[in-house]
């Protein structure tokens, strides 16, 4: 029993991490994309010697230099990413985040010796913390426009680590979330 949990603690971090990465890794990749459009014409008459870039794409100027990169960077790394939509890379994130919580909450219970392997539901818990991850997304997209007239952009590594915790700490949060929903709903 023990082997079998380790191999699936293992086989949920791996995924996690390998998502998860590859979630912020796209969405910074999109960033710098943005940052790079925005000063396009600027960069554009910054010419270069005719270069080819490692997967063959032509460049005259540094705009196509900058952009190849980013698309060649992402593409080498996590080809799997590439094509995805903005929405689709932050769910995926919020999602890996809030697994990997959860992964690190049942290593510290077993490091802690709070429950005994054998109680510790290896399936559930990690797939409550991927859960955990898309509603930490549905907060972050929900509360700004609650508080602030417009929408705000949500910040991937602001959204990366708050899904991280809400998954180590998953029991509290829920707690707390229930706590406030009853504040806001209650009927007097």
């Amino acid at each position: 029993m023990k082997i079998l949990a380790c191999l699936i603690l293992l086989l949920w971090l791996i995924t996690g991490l390998l998502l998860g990465v590859g979630g912020v890794t796209k969405l910074n990749s999109d960033e710098a994309i943005e940052t790079i459009n925005r000063r396009k014409e600027e960069l554009i008459k910054q010419t270069i010697p005719p270069t080819t870039t490692s997967q063959g794409t032509s460049v005259a100027n540094l705009y196509e230099l900058l952009i190849a990169n980013e698309h060649e960077g992402i593409a080498y790394f996590f080809t799997w990413t590439v094509n995805f939509p903005k929405f689709t890379a932050l769910c995926i994130t919020a999602m890996s985040f809030g697994l990997l919580g959860s992964v690190i909450s049942l290593i510290k219970e077993l490091i802690d010796k709070s429950v005994s392997p054998d109680s510790i539901n290896f399936i559930a818990k990690p797939f409550l913390g991927i859960l955990t991850g898309l509603v930490v997304l549905g907060i972050s997209y929900m509360l700004p426009t609650i508080l602030i007239k417009g929408a705000s952009e949500i910040r991937p590594i602001t959204l990366m680590f708050i899904s991280l915790f809400c998954g180590i700490y998953i029991d509290k949060f829920y707690k707390k979330l229930e706590s406030s929903f009853d504040k806001i709903i209650s009927v007097k």
